[in-house]
C-alpha cells in the first residue's frame, strides 16, 4: 500500500483494493492487470519504465508468499511459545498434542517417539492410575513428570466403552482385572484390546496372561458351550514382538522402534541412520532407510514428493524428484518402509537426501499408516 501511494499516487482506497487483490494470488489474471495499472501510474509520474516494471514484478512475486505483518507477528509468537514449551515442559507439550488428536501434522507414534528421545518418561495406558485422556504423573524429579498415555488411544475401545470405564472408576477405583471387566461390562473384544495395550499391567505385567484372565471374566461368545476354567501360561513376548503388538494395540510403542528390528542387517549393507547423517558435510552419496511417517506433494512443488522417514534416532527428509515419482510409484506412494539411495544435502542443520533409487525395505508388517498430504 505504501509503495502504491508513494510511487503511483494511489489514494488510500485504491491502495487497499490492490492489497486485497494481492491477498488472492490464485486470481493471478486480476493481480497482473492491477500491477500493469500500477506500473502505468508510476511511469506517468516520471518514474523510468525499467524501474516501474521491476517494482511491479517484485510485487507480483511477493503476492505468491507474502501476508500481513500482523500475521507474521502472530506466527512468530506461536513458533516461539511452542519451542519454549517443548524445551521446558516436554511432557505437558506432548500431552496437549496427543489430547488434541486428530488435530495435528504428526501421528501419535511420531509424537511419542520424539518425546522419548528428548528424555520424557512415557508410560502406557493404565486402568488403575491412568485416565481416558493422557495425563502427567509425578516422578522422583518434580521438574520432569512422566507422561501417561490415555485409554482413548487403545484401538478397539470406543467412546461408549470409555464412558463406562470412566463412570465405573469414578464411583470406585479399580482393584483387579476382574473388577474392571465386570463393573465396566467389557465385551471380550474390549477386554482383549485393553490387555493387548498393557492397560492391566498394574495387576498382571504379562499381556498374554492379562488377556487370558480378562477373557475368562468377559465370558464366551457361545454361552451354551462355556470354556473350561483352565490356567494358561504362554511364554513371555520378545522385545521385537512387543513393538509390533504395541503398534497393533495403540498405534505407538514404548518398547522400541520398528527400525531396530532391521538395523543390524542394514548396517551390514552400509545403510546409514539419521544419527550417522549428522557427521556428514553434504554432497555424499548415501543409502538410508526408515518408516514413512509423512508424505507430501504440495501443488507448488511441481510434482515433487517429500517423504519424512523415521528411525530409532530421529528423522530423515527425502526428496523424490518429479521425474522419478511415476517410475517408483508403488514404493514412494505406498510402501511403509523405504530404502533410498541418493545425494545428501546439508545447509547447517537442514538436511535432505535427494533420492535417485527407491526400494521397499523388507520388514515385518506393521499396523500403521503414514500421514499423506497433497
Amino acid at each position: 500500500m505504501a509503495v502504491a501511494m508513494a510511487m503511483g499516487d494511489y489514494t488510500a482506497a485504491e491502495a487497499d483494493a490492490l492489497r486485497r487483490t494481492m491477498g488472492h494470488y490464485q486470481k493471478r489474471d486480476r493481480l497482473v492487470a492491477e500491477l500493469v495499472r500500477l506500473r502505468d501510474r508510476m511511469i506517468a509520474r516520471g518514474i523510468p519504465e525499467p524501474v516501474a516494471s521491476l517494482v511491479a514484478q517484485d510485487l507480483e512475486s511477493f503476492g505468491s508468499y507474502g501476508f500481513p505483518e500482523s500475521h507474521a507477528w502472530s506466527f512468530a509468537l506461536i513458533a516461539y511459545a511452542t519451542a519454549w514449551l517443548k524445551r521446558h515442559y516436554p511432557a505437558e507439550f506432548c500431552l496437549a498434542l496427543l489430547n488434541s488428536w486428530p488435530m495435528g501434522f504428526y501421528s501419535p507414534a511420531t509424537l511419542v517417539s520424539d518425546a522419548r528421545r528428548h528424555g520424557v518418561d512415557v508410560r502406557g495406558p493404565c486402568l488403575k492410575g491412568g485416565d481416558w485422556e493422557c495425563t502427567v504423573e509425578e516422578t522422583a524429579d518434580p521438574a520432569h513428570p512422566a507422561l501417561r498415555i490415555g485409554w482413548r488411544h487403545v484401538r478397539g475401545v470406543g467412546d461408549k466403552t470409555i464412558d463406562r470405564l470412566t463412570a465405573a472408576r469414578k464411583a470406585d477405583p479399580f482393584d483387579s482385572i476382574e473388577d474392571v471387566v465386570r463393573r465396566a461390562s467389557l465385551s471380550r473384544v474390549e477386554a482383549l484390546g485393553l490387555a493387548r495395550a498393557g492397560a492391566f499391567a498394574a495387576w498382571e505385567p504379562d499381556r498374554r496372561h492379562a488377556a487370558w484372565a480378562a477373557i475368562g471374566v468377559a465370558g464366551d461368545d457361545l454361552p451354551l458351550a462355556p470354556a473350561r476354567r483352565t490356567r494358561h501360561r504362554p511364554r513371555t513376548l520378545r522385545r521385537d514382538e512387543m513393538v509390533w503388538l504395541d503398534y497393533f494395540a495403540t498405534g505407538m510403542s514404548l518398547a522400541g522402534h520398528p527400525m531396530e528390528h532391521v538395523r543390524q542387517r542394514l548396517k551390514q549393507n552400509g545403510v546409514l541412520d539419521s544419527r550417522d547423517l549428522l557427521e556428514l558435510k553434504g554432497g555424499e552419496q548415501v543409502v538410508v532407510g526408515g518408516l514413512v511417517t509423512v508424505r507430501q506433494r504440495p501443488e507448488t512443488a511441481g510434482g515433487t514428493i517429500f517423504l519424512l522417514l523415521e528411525d530409532e534416532h530421529g528423522f530423515i527428509n527425502v526428496v523424490v524428484p518429479k521425474q522419478l515419482v511415476e517410475p517408483n510409484r508403488e514404493v514412494v506412494k505406498f510402501a511403509l518402509f523405504v530404502l533410498v539411495q541418493g545425494r545428501f544435502e546439508r545447509d547447517d542443520m537442514v538436511m535432505n537426501v535427494v533420492g535417485r533409487r527407491f526400494r521397499k525395505l523388507r520388514a515385518r508388517e506393521l499396523a500403521y499408516a503414514s500421514r499423506d498430504f497433497r
